[in-house]
């Protein structure tokens, strides 16, 4: 009966340890976003795009360095831990004309944790910020997005 007792007390335990822990966010398993070499949490989605544009590099109405003649960009949707995560950088480029420009690293896995695609993202600075909420909420999710110079398709899997 004693034993019953002490395996009865442990099992609570365990249960209120658990519980204590928060989840993380099922959205994030499928993506990670590596920023300099640093894993940033909280993403939940990504886009990334890129169209070539016919019109020269060198044209006369470059408007500074984030000015590029052809479509690259790197949107990302972020919970709160992202934002957290991505603060200094966000921040960094609404306090300086010149932003800091980062390496990124994103990938996407399935849900055994495989990667399915991963591609690297060079001179990469923030470009448009958006969040909007309305009503009662528990999360708030953002969707930042990016300018980049080079975009390159490291891994896709073969199926």
């Amino acid at each position: 009966m004693k034993k019953a007792w002490i395996l009865a007390l442990l099992l609570l335990a365990a249960a209120g340890r658990a519980r204590a822990v928060p989840s993380a966010d099922p959205r994030e398993r499928n993506f990670k976003l590596l920023v300099d070499g640093v894993e940033i949490g909280g993403v939940v989605g990504y886009r990334i795009e890129f169209a070539r544009n016919p019109a020269s590099r060198d044209d006369q109405r470059r408007l500074g360095l984030a000015y590029s003649p052809d479509q690259r960009r790197l949107v990302i949707t972020v919970t709160q831990k992202g934002l957290s995560q991505l603060q200094d950088w966000l921040n960094g480029a609404t306090d300086t004309a010149a932003p800091a420009a980062k390496t990124v690293e994103i990938q996407a896995r399935d849900n055994q944790d495989q990667i399915l695609a991963r591609w690297s993202l060079t001179a990469v600075v923030p470009s448009t910020f958006n969040s909007a909420a309305a009503g009662t909420i528990n999360e708030v999710d953002s969707t930042v997005e990016f300018l980049f110079d080079r975009l390159r398709l490291i891994e896709a899997r073969a199926n």
